[in-house]
């Protein structure tokens, strides 16, 4: 019921890595919790790869996906990473953090890299708070139309719902 009342929302790829592998989620729980200093909270599903990585790397990247990268975004919340390299599945650039071991996306309109505050259960997910210790953002300050989910899964971008 609750995905039916709070829709639309932002979905996002989140990434994260250790020394020998990297992996991408599209993840729709997420959210800003503070601006000074900038932190934000994402939830993932408990079983998830990216979570596992995330709890012992103790990091993560946001990446802020466009209309163009719709295909890719639905890859990476429709298969594991335990099975495929999203990367290259999705057609996507991992590029090197300033700060953090997860790696950036370069075809995203922005990405916060981000180092774990806590995390908590919360039923069959598990919400993550991150503080954002450095934002790429696009140098003219534009950042396109993010991708939005509608009711049902439907893709829908911007605020123009069907």
């Amino acid at each position: 019921m609750l995905n039916d009342v709070m829709y639309p929302r932002q979905t996002v790829l989140v990434s994260a890595a250790l020394p020998d592998k990297a992996n991408l989620s599209a993840v729709d729980y997420s959210m800003p919790v503070s601006e000074k200093p900038p932190i934000v909270a994402i939830s993932l599903h408990s079983g998830s790869l990216t979570l596992d990585i995330i709890c012992t790397s103790m990091d993560f990247v946001i990446a802020i996906p466009t209309e163009k990268m719709k295909d890719a975004v639905l890859l990476c919340g429709t298969t594991s990473g335990k099975y495929i390299d999203k990367f290259e599945e999705a057609k996507l650039t991992a590029v090197k953090a300033k700060k953090v071991s997860a790696p950036l996306v370069l075809e995203a309109a922005a990405n916060l890299e981000c180092r774990v505050l806590s995390y908590n259960a919360a039923g069959d997910h598990t919400l993550i708070i991150g503080e954002v210790v450095e934002a790429h953002l696009p140098k003219d300050d534009k950042i396109e139309e993010p991708l939005l989910f509608n009711k049902g899964g439907k893709k829908v971008f911007g605020l123009k719902l069907e």
